[in-house]
């Protein structure tokens, strides 16, 4: 069974990288450019975060990052937190062209209105993420399961906000996230 699930995750992996890529490439981005871009339209961060967070090196996500600057889509702003980093944020166009890049994904929604338990399938995919955060496998990015604010009494309830939460409510990246 384990080896039936992971032969299938890496190919819908594969799936979404090629459609990532083709739609990329009709835009004038290679396929790390247009993922960085469309991570940074939802959390701006910093370089090294980036590296990371997509298991690439500071190097790669530097070049990638410059050619962004370059084309206008990307600009550097002092992080809040911390005056000596610097955090990129898109552009205007930077924006509107990360909206146009969610576009790649249509077939992989479309293939999703299919499955007869989305609900089930969502809190089975952020549990294994939230084991490999705990792992070190991958970077954490504020999944709310691997967040001490978060309780499991009949659900999910979060003690900051003072709110229950819904699995679609459960998020990839939290900007008030705490490890647990």
């Amino acid at each position: 069974m384990e080896e039936k699930l992971l032969a299938l995750l890496e190919r819908l992996a594969q799936a979404e990288r090629a459609l990532l890529t083709r739609e990329a490439h009709r835009l004038g981005l290679t396929a790390t450019q247009a993922h960085l871009l469309l991570h940074l339209a939802e959390r701006p961060q910093g370089v090294v975060d980036l590296a990371a967070l997509f298991a690439l090196t500071p190097a790669t996500v530097s070049e990638a990052l410059a050619a962004l600057e370059r084309k206008g889509l990307l600009r550097r702003e002092k992080d809040e937190k911390d005056r000596r980093r610097w955090r990129l944020k898109p552009t205007k166009e930077g924006q509107a062209l990360a909206q146009a890049l969610k576009g790649y994904a249509a077939p992989l929604s479309q293939a999703l209105g299919e499955v007869e338990d989305p609900e089930g399938l969502l809190l089975g995919l952020l549990h294994l993420l939230a084991a490999l955060v705990r792992q070190g496998v991958m970077a954490e990015t504020g999944l709310c399961l691997t967040c001490r604010h978060l309780r499991r009494e009949e659900g999910f309830f979060c003690a900051l906000l003072q709110i229950p939460l819904a699995p679609l409510d459960l998020r990839l990246a939290c900007p008030d996230h705490a490890p647990a």
